[in-house]
Parts: structure tokens; C-alpha cells; sequence
């Protein structure tokens, strides 16, 4: 719409210095951009719209000019992800193109998706991102830099509605992320040494629109005051690398409740503590359920077998739960990943820029 790209078109302008436009004047035309972005885990139980960390699970763009438009999907949405202008990421590309006064040349995009859609697993976030990313690029900005981030961060946010997904997939690791006077605001927070995810990825969709549309206007004040104390201490587990408090500061009473009856996560809980997860929530909008485990032995997990075999332990246990319940799904062993987004650019020879 006119009023977006008005408001892309502020953003972008709005972060440039004289410097930095001078110095990307002199920047070689960028031919080709290949962006990574993670996987990212939302709303960490109490933290709703407010906590996000990334996961080691990656999406790749490669954004090519040609002679003409053509998209490819791999993995991943194969089949099923819209193959035409309408795809997010090449409404995101164009969108930054136009906001810098360019128009979007014929461009080949390749999508390599290993983020499943629609799973609570933040593959909107990631697409955003790539897009966005891929589009300041290719209109000559440095997305390395600490303005373009927090600009490209302000233009995935805005698309949102909430930062809980984009500033992880962006910054990541763990990140508290609000909006104050229009700015969106983030914080990083220590991730312990050795944690685990184990996550119960079930074959059924859940669009995030459904799953926001049943929650309630309005909240009990007994309700908020119990997610502000499970919220502090979510965040002082983490901060101090406690693991066993994580069962009681992973509970939640402002969303979870309320999607219970699209989808039956919560025997998938009970059973992966049961197993000896240290703590689980519904990820994202859900219908993902993820569980934390590790911290045991050695930090590194890759250093001896007892955190993979733990991990196993309480994948299988959410496995079960799942069947028993007639849910069909697959389970997947992750850690989080303290880096977001990433990109290589490349001139008409091949030449690597950045």
C-alpha cells in the first residue's frame, strides 16, 4: 500500500547519516546476496509477545538478478509456498526498493527452506527478514551495520505487529524486545551453557491468525500478576544458568489456556517433565511444543553423549504423549543459536563483496 511504503520510505531515510550514505556510495553493485536466517522459539511460556531465542535451524535466500522473475522452494513449504510476486520475500525485497527509490529489477529467488511452515517456529519472521535483508542489500546498504539493524529490525517488527520472533532472527540468541514511542526496543539475555530444545513438531498447521483471534481482550489481574512473577524468573534462570526452577518459570496464564482446545499440548507438557525436561511451553502461536533440557556434565553438548541421550529420553517420551493422543508429528533435538541473521553479497564476476 502507498501508506506502507510512505512509511518505509521514512524509515530508511530516517537512519542514513551523511557518512555512511558517502561510504555506500562507493560500494560495488551487488549481483547476487545469499541471507541466512534462523529458526526462533517465541513467547518462552510467560513472556508473550516479549521473549524470543534462536534456534540452530536455518533458512537460506539467494536473491540473483536476471532476465526475468522466477522463484524456487526447496525443503521445507515445497509445493505448497506461493511461486509468484506475491511471495513475502519478494514483497519484502520490493518494498525496500522502492522505500530507497529504486525499482525491483527481474530477480531469481531461491528459497531453501529447512524452518517448517506454520509450526510457531518463526518461518513468517524468517521470511521477513530475508526479504528485507536481501532488499536493503540489493539497494546498496551495509546490513552489517548497527543503524541497518536496528532498521531492519523497525521494518520486520512493524510487519509483525510484535518483535518476539524478528529481533532473535535478526540479533540472535535471547532476546526481550517492546515498543516504546514507536521504536522497537531489544535486550539480549545470557543463554546457560549446554541448553537443549527438544521440539514436538506436529504434521497439522496452526496459522497464527487462528491462534491469536481466540485470545481474550482483556486478562484477570490475578493472571497478569502470575506471568510478571514467571516472566522474572524465566529471566533470572536464564541470567544465572538455573535449569531446574525453569518447570515453574515456564508457566503461563495470559495465551496458552486459550489455545488448549485447538490443540492438545498440554499432556505433551505434563509427559516431557515427567521425562526429565526442565522445563516446556507452547512455542510461538504453537502448535510446536518445545522443552528444555541439558545442563548437565560438561557445558559443551557436543563433548560426551549424556546430554544427546537425555535429550532423546524426553524426545520420546513427547512422542508418545503425542500418539497417544491421535497427534501425528515429528520431534526434532536443537540448540539455540547465538548468531541471527547472516548474509554474502557478490558483484557480476562472482567476487565475494561481503
Amino acid at each position: 500500500s502507498s501508506e506502507s511504503s510512505s512509511s518505509y520510505s521514512k524509515l530508511t531515510t530516517g537512519f542514513s547519516s551523511r557518512i555512511s550514505n558517502v561510504q555506500e556510495s562507493f560500494f560495488y553493485p551487488v549481483d547476487r546476496v545469499v541471507v541466512n536466517v534462523p529458526a526462533t522459539t517465541a513467547n518462552l511460556g510467560p513472556g508473550f509477545d516479549s521473549f524470543g531465542f534462536a534456534l540452530d535451524v536455518w533458512n537460506r535466500v539467494i536473491v540473483q538478478k536476471s532476465d526475468r522473475f522466477e522463484m524456487v522452494v526447496e525443503g521445507e513449504g515445497e509445493g505448497r509456498i506461493s511461486l509468484t510476486e506475491d511471495n513475502l520475500v519478494v514483497q519484502c525485497v520490493r518494498k525496500v526498493l522502492h522505500s530507497l527509490g529504486k525499482e525491483m529489477p527481474p530477480l531469481r529467488f531461491e528459497c531453501q527452506n529447512a524452518v517448517p511452515p506454520t509450526r510457531g517456529m518463526g518461518s513468517s519472521s524468517a521470511a521477513l527478514v530475508a526479504g528485507l535483508a536481501a532488499g536493503l542489500a540489493l539497494g546498496g546498504k551495509d546490513v552489517t551495520t548497527p543503524a541497518n539493524k536496528k532498521l531492519l529490525l523497525q521494518l520486520a517488527a512493524n510487519e509483525e505487529g510484535h518483535a518476539d520472533n524478528v529481533a532473535p532472527a535478526i540479533y540472535g540468541g535471547f532476546q526481550i524486545a517492546f515498543n516504546a514511542e514507536g521504536h522497537w526496543i531489544t535486550q539480549r539475555v545470557h543463554i546457560p551453557d549446554g541448553l537443549q530444545c527438544v521440539l514436538f513438531i506436529p504434521d497439522d498447521e496452526m496459522p497464527t491468525t487462528e491462534a491469536r483471534a481466540v485470545l481474550p481482550a482483556k486478562i484477570d489481574r490475578k493472571d497478569a500478576i502470575f506471568n510478571i512473577a514467571r516472566a522474572s524468573m524465566l529471566i533470572n534462570c536464564f541470567a544465572t544458568s538455573q535449569f531446574d526452577p525453569l518447570r515453574m518459570a515456564m508457566e503461563d496464564r495470559l495465551h496458552q489456556q486459550y489455545r488448549k482446545h485447538m490443540f492438545p499440548f498440554e499432556p505433551i507438557i505434563k509427559d516431557a517433565l515427567e521425562a526429565g525436561a526442565h522445563g516446556a511451553f507452547l512455542s510461538g502461536a504453537g502448535p510446536t511444543v518445545l522443552a528444555i533440557t541439558g545442563g548437565v556434565g560438561i557445558a559443551n553438548v557436543g563433548s560426551d553423549t549424556m546430554s544427546q541421550f537425555l535429550a532423546e529420553v524426553v524426545s520420546d517420551a513427547m512422542v508418545s504423549s503425542a500418539a497417544r493422543l491421535g497427534v501425528r508429528g515429528t520431534a526434532h533435538i536443537a540448540t539455540p543459536s547465538y548468531f541471527g541473521l547472516h548474509s554474502n553479497g557478490y558483484d557480476r564476476d562472482g567476487e565475494q563483496l561481503w
